[in-house]
């Protein structure tokens, strides 16, 4: 639910009566056990009354709800419509510890949901699933739901009674199985499920909450979550020999809604698929390690699959660029800017080369100029040979058109021959409503805002009359548009008592907080797929830039707000600049937006044939040069 930040208002503190009652509601709901001797009335004045058992249940309120919890309201969106979501959030902090999120009440539901946080402090009090790994670290931490064949336990054991359809259950990994990672609510009895879950489908448990969202992540001091720890005394982990779902379960099959059997929904719409704006984890530098260590193996196995001894396809000597290109980031288990290789513990393409060597999976050779390269493969080493695939993520679309290439054949380009147009349209600010325009809420060309000015003019002829060059000032004009902070010249104008018509118009669509400029990138004449973004029309970015020595590349950014696919765009370039080019995630850019480096100058390619076959004008197109020695 919260894989975008909610917006969360001012904290108000909670009265202790309201706490307490709080409190005894979450017992009652969770049937967490009362001490002995106590009930949940409220405690008595009575001078009788026994001290120490109401001190023992005032203990357990206090795991529950600290007593400086607090309260606000929170919004947020959720499910694959963005549904608004609205709730409250109740916040404290457990001894030695920060203020954190620690239980969620969302909608019309009265029962509140247990954070990470409480469920690391009050062991058992929800039902504790278990999932492997991968499903738990790079599935459920996406926003998944988790799927009946993902669930695992221990050969021997039972389901958790208290897991039955609407309750609130937790999940952890195998590797950390005491320690709840997720929170979600049962879709079905799972307490009924038998023991083997193969061929069974469905969603088990929807998620809600897990280490890693935005919740998680929200902290009174800014200072982001808390790590999970390692192992939580109390819980029930797994235990002896796991049943064989998790041994048999497969991610290369999918069923008719296509939902793994891996245990997890992978579909957009039944897993949530993350948008552009969305913040992603930042894994460790182990993490990133294997997996290119593992995408390397499964380009090796896929070759051998696909092609015949004894080079299954590869020309050598191989690049490092070709590498990373074509072998390493198209079977990553994560495509994300997270997984890059200045990520790794290597840094650089060499150092992995290098370390690959020492493993002898492959044979290296330092060339003239430091450049390191790939002049034979082990495809026969047992890594190769035990390599087990798993499930590629799904390349993301560039466009509603389509993606329906492999990425190498350019013929299946979409983009070659389109023909792009871009539109600037504004919205104006209230100043100018409704005395110029009637709404501020519509977009108007600059022909439109022209028109309006232009007849408001000539409505008012003592202002000059039609047909004069320049006008006089009234309280409108020297009010609504002129005398801006900005632009230091109106004061002068202001002075003066008149403007030229046509400094007055350009004046109006200069200044951003009259006319704010939002742009329509119109593809083949239409531009019904996309609606008015705010800002200036966005660019092609190229930058020729020296590495290592003198070796000079081409780096081209920015290419998908033009419909262009980068990973299909790569290879064309490769066989036109005659240099390896290679396709990574754009350093600093928001998720999904891909860079294509090409070695050597390649301008003139790109702006005078590459971009122009795909209706780029040069005026749309940024070129930086950075080879240049700067000018003292």
């Amino acid at each position: 639910m919260f894989k975008k930040k909610p917006q969360i208002k001012n904290l108000s503190p909670l009265r202790s009566s309201d706490r307490r009652g709080l409190a005894d509601q979450i017992i009652r709901d969770y049937g967490i056990p009362v001490p002995p001797q106590e009930s949940l009335e409220p405690p008595s004045d009575s001078q009788d009354e026994p001290a120490k058992p109401q001190t023992t249940l005032s203990s357990l309120r206090n795991l529950l709800l600290p007593e400086s919890t607090s309260s606000a309201r929170f919004i947020t969106t959720f499910g694959p419509d963005s549904a608004l979501v609205s709730g409250t959030v109740y916040v404290g902090a457990h001894r030695g510890e920060d203020d954190r999120v620690l239980w969620i009440q969302y909608e019309k539901n009265t029962k509140l949901v247990p954070t990470v946080y409480t469920l690391w402090n009050n062991p058992n009090i929800v039902p504790l699933l278990h999932t492997p790994d991968f499903v738990a670290e790079q599935r459920l931490r996406q926003g998944a739901d988790l799927m009946i064949p993902g669930l695992i336990k221990s050969k021997g054991t039972r389901w958790d009674p208290r897991a039955k359809k609407g309750s609130v259950v937790a999940v952890s990994s195998m590797r950390r199985s005491t320690v709840p990672l997720w929170v979600g609510t049962c879709e079905i009895d799972v307490c009924n499920l038998g023991d083997d879950l193969r061929g069974q489908k469905g969603i088990a448990v929807k998620g809600l909450h897990w280490e890693g969202d935005e919740i998680w992540n929200w902290s009174a001091l800014g200072n982001g979550g808390k790590s999970a720890p390692e192992h939580l005394d109390g819980w029930t982990g797994l235990t002896g020999t796991l049943e064989g779902a998790v041994y048999n379960m497969t991610l290369d099959d999918s069923d008719e809604n296509g939902q793994e059997d891996g245990g997890v929904a992978l579909d957009g719409n039944a897993a949530g698929a993350p948008s552009e704006e969305e913040e992603e984890r930042e894994p460790t530098t182990k993490e990133v390690d294997e997996a290119f260590h593992e995408a390397f193996l499964y380009s090796l196995h896929k070759a051998k699959q696909s092609n015949k001894a004894p080079h299954y396809g590869f020309d050598f000597p191989i690049q490092p660029s070709f590498l990373i290109a074509n072998m390493i980031q198209p079977h990553l288990r994560v495509q994300s800017q997270q997984y890059a290789i200045k990520k790794t513990s290597w840094k650089n393409a060499k150092k992995f080369i290098k370390q690959l060597d020492k493993e002898k999976l492959l044979k290296s050779k330092d060339r003239n100029g430091g450049e390191t390269v790939i002049v034979d493969m082990d495809f026969d080493d047992h890594q190769v040979t035990r390599f087990t695939p798993y499930k590629l993520p799904t390349p993301k679309a560039v466009s509603k058109a389509g993606n329906e290439g492999n990425g190498g054949d350019s013929s299946s380009d979409p983009s070659l021959g389109q023909k792009i147009a871009i539109k600037t349209v504004y919205r104006v600010s209230s100043k100018l409503v409704p005395t110029l325009l009637p709404s501020k809420t519509e977009f108007y060309t600059a022909q439109q805002v022209f028109s309006a000015l232009k007849e408001y003019i000539d409505k008012n002829p003592e202002l000059g009359g039609q047909g004069a060059s320049s006008i006089k000032l009234d309280p409108f004009i020297a009010n609504n548009i002129l005398g801006s902070n900005l632009f230091p010249e109106d004061s002068k104008v202001i002075a003066a008592g008149r403007i030229q018509k046509g400094a007055l118009q350009r004046r109006v669509l200069e200044d951003s907080h009259l006319c704010q400029p939002f742009h329509v990138i119109e593809r083949n004449q239409s531009a019904s797929e996309q609606k008015p973004k705010a800002g200036p029309a966005p660019q092609v970015h190229i930058t020729i830039e020296k590495r290592t020595g003198t070796k000079v590349v081409t780096k081209i950014a920015n290419l998908e707000p033009f419909f262009i696919n980068p990973q299909q765009l790569a290879p064309e370039l490769q066989k036109k600049c005659a240099g390896a080019a290679s396709v990574a995630p754009l350093t600093g850019g928001k998720p999904g937006l891909l860079e294509i480096v090409v070695q050597g100058d390649q301008r003139k390619v790109l702006i005078g044939d590459v971009l122009a076959k795909r209706g780029i004008d040069v005026k749309w197109v940024d070129v930086v040069d950075k080879t240049k020695a700067k000018k003292k």
